[in-house]
């Protein structure tokens, strides 16, 4: 059931391969400072974001999946003086492997688990490399990137509920503009989700809640005090199957909680086809 309702997709066991399109419209509302205070943003102040995803996930053998996400980000940003900019470019693409060590069903009373690895490629615009003064041509942090983690799931139909713990190390780089070594410092991410089949299983409805942190990062060398980040995500996602290949997606998540990070209000579309 959360296939492709909640977070990262996987194959349904009859599926060889899966691919799709999702976007999502991203509006900022202001942001959580270094003491996790909420600033909103003060009135004609814009930053919004597109992003159109194509992905992909094929099988290799029947414990292991592959994968690979390539996304496409346009910025819309705009200054309470009456200044506003468009910028548009690919974001980071990134690919991904999956091992299933213990299959959905192959014990009972045993939940279904997963080994996940993934690389970031630096094929986005870091900010400082943004060409419009207001930053809209950003499309991602344009670093390599490597994050190795697990999914835990226990289904009792109709139910589901699901654990993702992963830990992510981000390569250094030389920023663009004062060309000191910047390397962001070791990230953690863990979502917990849980969802329900109705109709007959052709719609799949799911609450998740997703805690993101990373720690401080460094400037040559030297840690860059408060720069450490966090920020709490719950959202509402569904699934419905309009035939036995095709599946429409959506989701609405917010920033409730969070520390030097951006407030976001984001709503999510794509379409799924599998492959058997």
């Amino acid at each position: 059931m959360s296939a492709s309702v909640v977070g990262s997709g996987r194959l349904v066991v009859w599926e060889d391969a899966a691919a799709g399109l999702a976007t999502s419209w991203s509006h900022g509302a202001g942001r959580f400072d270094t003491a996790g205070r909420f600033r909103g943003f003060s009135a004609g102040l814009l930053e919004d974001e597109l992003r159109v995803e194509a992905w992909a996930i094929v099988r290799l053998a029947e414990r292991w999946q592959v994968s690979a996400r390539v996304p496409w980000v346009t910025g819309v940003r705009a200054s309470p003086d009456g200044t506003s900019a468009i910028g548009t470019g690919i974001g980071d693409v990134s690919a991904a492997a999956r091992f299933e060590a213990i299959g959905l069903g192959e014990y009972e009373w045993v939940p279904g688990l997963a080994v996940l690895a993934q690389v970031v490629g630096p094929t986005g615009r870091r900010p400082e490399q943004a060409t419009d003064a207001l930053g809209a041509s950003a499309t991602g942090r344009g670093a390599f990137a490597v994050s190795l983690g697990v999914a835990a799931e226990v289904t009792q139909l109709p139910w589901f509920v699901r654990l993702d713990v992963a830990g992510v190390y981000t390569a250094p780089f030389v920023r663009a503009d004062t060309r000191q070594v910047q390397h962001f410092g070791p990230g953690v991410q863990v979502g917990v989700s849980g969802g329900r089949e109705l109709f007959g299983e052709r719609l799949v409805v799911a609450l998740s809640l997703r805690l993101e942190h990373e720690f401080p990062l460094w400037l040559d060398g030297e840690t860059v005090l408060e720069s450490e980040s966090t920020g709490l995500t719950p959202a509402v996602s569904a699934s419905f199957k309009l035939t036995s290949h095709w599946m429409l997606t959506g989701a609405v998540s917010a920033d409730v909680l969070g520390q030097n990070r951006a407030e976001r209000v984001a709503f999510n579309l794509g379409v799924r086809h599998g492959f058997f």
